[in-house]
């Protein structure tokens, strides 16, 4: 028999608390090389248990339940697997073939042709000739109809007004490193920024820490740089958003907090954290600023009740997956969310219920667009949604040096218009 048993990808973290399924799916490969499908099904459960979150776990227990007779268990878990990645094979696979006589089996199979058809709704809004910016974060200042990017390679930030780009500030001023939230607050006339030491960015630095900067927008001149207090050494400093009172939030995937400003002390502090966290991403107020919708790039969406401090989980469907989140956007009871984690890559519009705590439907933007080629984040400007397509966080050889000019591509923004579809 032809082994179909998979290579697991480690997905992007490394926190050891997370590695414990290592172990028994190390086993699992093992028995299943012995053709000892109920050992290999009883360690792949436990490995699933461990991280319920892995695709290539839910499919190599799809293939376990198969393998052992337990069909209702094999569809559900390589539906999960699916959702996530719609390019695991199913046609084909010995390993499967009890299955194919399930009523249940074709259901599958046209899910994952559904989930592989490209959807296009954006259209190309501009487009940025500079192929090694590597641009993360985006924002708009409405007054003076201006975007800003801001970009981890050249460790700057750009602005773009009716096609003429030129940069805002100076590459690694004040110790700028790899620029990824940007928010312009028009009323104070200031820009945030949000920094982290990547080796991706020109002239990287070990020593160098991750800052929160605080722009005068008409000039560009640092005003502020806020860096992390003791012991917190190190962060990932993410996403950027502002309450309506102009307040930082910031999102640190490495230490799972998310960071706001004390005013009265003018120095960076913890908002919230918490032990469910694995990986977060994107963060986002709800209108009235009651909710902070937290995503968790590997387990999903989370809630934050900002007056209580409680944290639920967002419910979905069976039909979505919410995982590979990386910025999210609340609009009108929904939520706009960028997903790169996935496969196809996708943004899709989520409606939640009126308590906001569930997911009751979804509507894909894009998926499989031509332009993908890891979209990050994006801004919400009147009533159309703009998001950077594709950051190129793949454009770099194993040194983490930048390729060619000519390997890359010219950046490319898309317009979406949210109550167009």
């Amino acid at each position: 028999m032809k082994t179909y048993f998979l290579l697991l990808l480690l997905i992007g973290f490394n926190f050891s608390f997370a590695q414990e399924w290592i172990r028994p799916f190390k086993e699992a490969e093992e028995a299943y090389k012995q053709k000892d499908y109920p050992h290999f099904y009883a360690k792949m459960k436990e490995a699933n248990h461990l991280h319920p979150y892995h695709q290539g776990l839910w499919y190599q227990l799809g293939v376990a339940a198969a393998l052992n007779n337990k069909e209702k268990e094999a569809i559900v878990c390589l539906k999960k697997a699916i959702l996530i990645n719609a390019d695991f094979k199913l046609e084909g696979v010995p390993d499967l073939q009890s299955l194919t006589k399930n009523k249940e089996w074709s259901r599958l199979l046209e899910l994952q042709k559904k989930w592989k058809q490209a959807v296009v709704h954006s259209k190309e809004a501009f487009v940025i000739k500079d192929r090694q910016l590597h641009a993360e974060g985006i924002d708009y200042d409405p007054r003076e109809k201006i975007f800003y990017l801001g970009s981890i390679h050249k460790r700057k930030i750009i602005k773009v007004k009716e096609g003429v780009v030129t940069d805002f500030c100076q590459s690694g001023v004040d110790g700028l490193t790899s620029t990824l939230g940007i928010k312009v607050d028009v009323k104070q006339n200031v820009l945030w920024a949000s920094s982290s030491p990547m080796p991706e960015m020109k002239n990287y630095d070990t020593l160098t820490r991750s800052a929160v900067f605080k722009f005068d927008l008409s000039s560009g001149k640092v005003l502020k740089k806020y860096e992390l207090p003791h012991p917190y050494k190190t962060s990932v400093f993410g996403d950027l958003i502002l309450d309506k009172n102009g307040k930082p939030y910031i999102s640190d995937s490495k230490n799972n907090i998310v960071w706001t400003l004390n005013l009265k002390t003018d120095q960076l502090e913890i908002f919230y954290t918490s032990k469910e966290f694995w990986n977060i991403q994107g963060i986002a107020f709800n209108e009235s600023e009651s909710q902070l919708f937290i995503s968790d790039y590997i387990k999903g969406v989370f809630k934050l009740d900002v007056a209580r401090k409680q944290l639920i989980s967002v419910g979905a469907s069976e039909e979505v997956s919410l995982k590979g989140i990386d910025g999210i956007y609340f609009y009108k009871e929904s939520l706009l969310a960028i997903q790169n984690g996935v496969v196809p890559l996708r943004s899709t519009r989520y409606y939640l219920n009126s308590k906001q705590d569930a997911i009751t439907s979804y509507k894909i933007i894009d998926r499989a667009h031509v332009a993908f080629n890891e979209p990050t984040l994006g801004v919400i400007v009147g009533k159309n949604f703009y998001y950077i397509a594709n950051s190129q966080w793949g454009g770099y050889d194993q040194n983490s040096k930048i390729k060619p000019s000519e390997q890359l591509q010219d950046i490319i923004i898309l317009k979406y218009h949210i109550d167009g579809l």
